[in-house]
């Protein structure tokens, strides 16, 4: 698949089926600069969403699964706590147990 963007979602790598309305989710907000679905993996189980895992750089790091499928998603944006609070908020990502969002490392 040719690399090419469709809004602020760039399409070098397909999207693990189930994941399209979270990266429209992600897509619609201002917040987000650009999206970058990477490499999927098999796995085994069924559950289907997104998790958080790291702040990146440029922005931050989700996993996106669904049955059969685990996808990096690469999240570009200049304020990546108000991202990851928006997703939280919207309830794209599941919050913390603790409750209390990751912080930006320094």
């Amino acid at each position: 698949m040719a690399k090419y963007r469709q809004d602020k979602i760039k399409r070098q790598h397909h999207v693990v089926e189930g994941l399209e309305p979270g990266l429209e989710l992600l897509n619609n907000l201002d917040l987000v600069d650009g999206i970058i679905p990477a490499v999927i993996r098999r796995k085994k189980g069924g559950t289907l969403g997104f998790t958080f895992q790291y702040y990146t750089p440029s922005g931050l790091k989700l996993i996106g699964r669904s049955g059969g499928a685990v996808q990096e998603v690469f999240v570009i944006t200049k304020q990546p706590q108000a991202v990851l609070e928006a997703l939280y908020d919207r309830q794209l990502i599941p919050r913390p147990k603790n409750s209390d969002p990751p912080s930006v490392p320094n």
